[in-house]
């Protein structure tokens, strides 16, 4: 009856070495993780601190049913963005957009965003919102 109870007791006890090894590599790797995903978290809070647009000017080029659209935007923060990387929306539509500059986007600098083939509508007066990459957004309206 002893020796059985010993081999109980070391088999409780490798098993509770192995399990308390395996436990402590998935909480390990569950912090490294948690860690990486609090530094991401600093670093988008940052950069969103630190972004800020201007929409400064809107011109429109009129024709029968529809109009294009150019927009001058001001990089007015102190982060590069890239300019490939930003929505348009023209009364809550996503549209998509041409601009003949390099995608860098430095700060205090314009760039010019061209939307083609715009339909009129009924309404006299539009909204065209620009939004960064990391969620900053500038709205203006314009007349048609």
């Amino acid at each position: 009856m002893g020796f059985e109870t010993a081999a109980v007791i070391a088999i409780f006890f490798v098993s509770a070495i192995i399990l308390g090894t395996s436990a402590y590599t998935v909480i390990s790797a569950s912090e490294e993780r948690i860690d990486e995903a609090t530094d991401l978290k600093h670093e988008m809070q940052v950069k969103r601190l630190q972004t800020d647009l201007n929409i400064t000017n809107t011109t429109t080029d009129n024709s029968s049913d529809t109009y294009n659209l150019t927009v001058t935007v001001s990089n007015s923060g102190s982060v590069t963005l890239d300019s490939g990387k930003l929505d348009v929306l023209i009364n809550g539509t996503l549209m998509s957009y041409s601009t003949s500059s390099p995608d860098t986007w430095t700060p205090d600098k314009i760039r010019n965003f061209t939307i083609n083939n715009i339909s009129k509508g009924s309404a006299s007066e539009h909204r065209v919102k620009v939004t960064t990459e990391n969620g900053i957004s500038d709205y203006a309206t314009y007349p048609i």
